[in-house]
């Protein structure tokens, strides 16, 4: 049963079998054979052991089909050729071959063999192994001290040599191992015979340098005990031939698959960006990587999807140390896509494989904010302009109410007007944003209220003091100044004034007049001043945008 390279366990089984063939060569008693039942004995224990081992094993195989049957399918279903051939085989020669054998030596029949009338002399020892109802393969575990029959040859001879069964083994046998062979070949497994025992070609020789038949140098004039051993030699050749074929099998499952050399764990937060009373949420898991193996990385920005990508826009990278690095440039506000594929080789075939793959980052402009804590203040009738912003969230995501007024987008980003209404002390603005499908709010900040100052009236620029005729009639009217006060498109308009001064000791009036500019009447007044005199406007009304009449200072003025 020469062939590939021997395990130790098959080594210890061939000294088995060399130990028995001397004691055969010796013509030694019954008495000394009795003792080699200890060595079948082993050889028994030894290939109960085995099998034991090979159905842990199928169990395991079948758990990997269960976990990824796409990758194990193929070698799963090449296992369980295996096992249904390696059945069949075992039963044949447990069925066919050892029991027949040891009825035909002993002269007794089936009945006698598992229903002896001493159990004492039972030659079955293990009755639960040998009921095909409860196993699907089955072994007879043979008490060879109760065999009367186990030195002899001639029955066993003519049995195993003359009707054929040796030669219809041997057949079995190679059937098998090209089975075998065959099989590992279908999934993948090139040059698998130089692995596999179980070969019945060698060249055999006897004592006198005579050549043998595979089936003469085993089965020629050998005693049944040493038929029965060299049987479950055979035996145990083919569950070793059974295993090393569903491990390498099972081997094959993880072939395909990329190996790594490096193992970093890695922390992936859902936003890098966590605002106070939100949750910090993060994906740890264990990062592999290949720091000898080389591989590319293209990618566009602007993009989600990037099969649709313009050529001229890709980027090309190359690994280093396993890893690719990229570094953009950013000058546009906003979300930004980013989109591209790693190609890799595939570790079995050579082809490039790509991985796609899709990212977004946010880009907002370098940003303080200053709030004067005192001085938070809006203006009753006014549009009050203010700046809204997050830092890490854009302008668009952000959203913005108040408690009191109204509130609008102005024509920049971030910028909002705000109008509030008369009679109210204070007002709330509300800056919230949605976060993982939850109304977050940024932030809230109180405004006080309050009217818009009074303008100071004046005329050619002066509230008081010294003024030519030619400038004061050149002014045209009265303007409401509002100073340093800076909202450019608020102004008041003055509604009424009146117009006195002094002539010889009598006070002159024009009485009410309505506007702001000067009409007849005061032309008149101002055209007949002499140089000294004084002019007084005096209950001077203005009206602001929030409709609301103001008095304004008077105005003393003298020609000069």
């Amino acid at each position: 049963m020469a062939g590939a390279k021997e395990t130790p366990r098959q080594k210890m089984i061939s000294m088995m079998y060399l130990v028995l063939t001397a004691l055969l060569a010796l013509n030694v008693s019954v008495d000394i054979l009795d003792a080699f039942a200890i060595v079948n004995d082993g050889l028994e224990t030894s290939n109960a052991s085995v099998e034991n081992k090979i159905k842990d094993y199928y169990i395991t195989f079948e758990q990997q089909y269960e976990k990824q049957p796409e990758k194990a399918a193929n070698y799963w279903n090449k296992a369980q050729q295996i096992r249904t051939k390696t059945d069949e085989m075992i039963n044949y020669i447990e069925s066919e071959i050892k029991l027949p054998l040891v009825m035909a030596t002993e002269e007794i029949s089936k009945e006698e063999v598992f229903n002896p009338k001493d159990e004492k002399k039972a030659l079955i020892r293990n009755h639960d192994k040998a009921d095909p109802s409860k196993n699907r393969r089955i072994f007879h575990e043979f008490n060879l001290k109760n065999i009367s029959a186990k030195d002899k040859y001639d029955a066993p001879t003519n049995f195993m040599i003359n009707e054929g069964k040796a030669t219809e083994l041997r057949n079995k046998i190679e059937e098998y191992r090209l089975f075998v062979i065959n099989t590992l070949q279908t999934a993948g497994i090139s040059d698998y015979s130089n692995k596999v025992g179980l070969r019945t070609d060698g060249d055999y020789y006897d004592a006198n340098n005579n050549k043998l038949s595979w089936e003469q140098k085993n089965f020629y004039h050998v005693i049944l005990a040493a038929d029965i051993a060299i049987l479950n030699k055979i035996i145990g050749e083919i569950q070793t031939t059974e295993f090393d074929a569903i491990s390498e099998l099972f081997k094959r499952i993880g072939a395909t698959d990329y190996k790594f050399n490096a193992l970093e764990a890695k922390v992936f937060p859902k936003t890098t960006y966590v605002l106070q009373g939100q949750d910090f949420e993060a994906d740890i898991f264990i990062a592999a990587s290949d720091t000898t193996r080389k591989f590319d990385a293209k990618y566009a920005r602007g993009i989600k999807d990037f099969s649709k990508a313009n050529a001229n826009a890709v980027q090309k990278i190359s690994s280093k140390n396993g890893v690719v690095s990229i570094k953009i440039p950013t000058s546009t506000e906003g979300e930004q896509y980013l989109a591209g594929v790693v190609e890799l080789a595939d570790p079995e075939t050579g082809e490039i494989v790509p991985y796609p793959f899709q990212s977004s980052y946010t880009v907002a402009p370098p940003s303080a904010t200053v709030a004067p804590t005192q001085m938070m203040i809006l203006y009753q009738g006014l549009k009050n302009p203010i700046s809204v912003s997050a830092p890490g969230i854009s302008n668009d995501k952000i959203d913005v109410a108040i408690s009191k007024g109204k509130i609008e987008k102005g024509n920049q980003p971030g910028l909002y007007m705000v109008e509030v209404p008369s009679g109210e002390k204070n007002a709330t603005i509300t800056a919230s944003t949605m976060i993982n499908g939850k109304r977050v709010v940024l932030g809230t900040h109180e405004f006080r209220v309050k009217r818009v100052p009074s303008p100071e009236a004046k005329i050619g620029g002066i509230s008081s003091g010294k003024i030519a005729k030619d400038e004061l009639q050149a002014a045209g009217g009265i303007i409401p100044d509002m100073g340093d006060f800076e909202f450019g498109d608020f102004q008041y308009n003055v509604v009424s004034y009146t117009l006195g001064t002094l002539v010889g000791g009598d006070y002159k009036s024009t009485g009410t007049i309505r506007g702001g500019v000067f009409n007849q009447e005061v032309n008149d007044m101002i055209k007949s001043a002499k140089k000294g005199q004084k002019l007084f406007f005096e209950n001077i009304q203005a009206k602001g945008p929030d409709g609301l009449i103001r008095t304004l200072n008077p105005i003393n003025i003298e020609i000069k």
